[in-house]
């Protein structure tokens, strides 16, 4: 696979396109995959943790697997945050978004002026202005891909556009 290719003549450019778009779409599958085999292994590090002795984690872990604690621990997060799976979003973005919901304490900082500022998170402040404000602000900050996501998992779970929400 080191070997640059040769151009390819003209007349073969509509299969060459076809090509690189399968190996594209098995690059996406691919990812995707990865993200379900991470939710599956989170979920049997759940049922491992349960079933070692307590303050053995650890020690089990490095004893038994070929990840690091670290990794242990994004994949039970993962369940933990998305237990119905994550349909149509990378290991990435669901790391991402997992990242984004953290509520760190707000931390204060110095200002150029000296003055003490305190930063807070802005999900945190978002959940605190109203019930909707932390969906809008999500929404807004959502790609095409999380956003079809979303749109789905509601229309799944509660029904189409369009019907009443109330009494699902």
């Amino acid at each position: 696979m080191t070997d640059l290719p040769t151009p390819a003549p003209s007349g073969d450019l509509i299969a060459l396109a076809d090509r690189i778009n399968a190996e594209h779409a098995e690059v996406i599958k691919s990812v995707r995959q990865g993200a379900d085999h991470a939710i599956r292994a989170g979920k049997l590090l759940l049922e491992a943790k349960i079933a070692v002795p307590h303050g053995g984690w650890s020690e089990w872990v490095a004893a038994n697997l070929r990840v690091s604690e670290r990794t242990a621990q994004v994949y039970m997060q993962l369940v933990r945050e998305y237990p119905q799976g994550i349909a149509d979003m990378t290991l990435t973005a669901a790391l991402k978004q997992i990242e984004q919901l953290k509520s760190p304490e707000p931390r204060e900082t110095l200002s150029s002026s000296g003055s003490v500022r305190t930063r807070r998170n802005a999900v945190a402040e978002a959940i605190k202005k109203g019930p909707l404000a932390i969906l809008e602000r999500a929404w807004a900050e959502a790609n095409d891909i999380e956003r079809n996501a979303f749109v789905r998992k509601i229309e799944k779970d509660f029904g189409s556009p369009g019907q009443s929400l109330v009494n699902k």
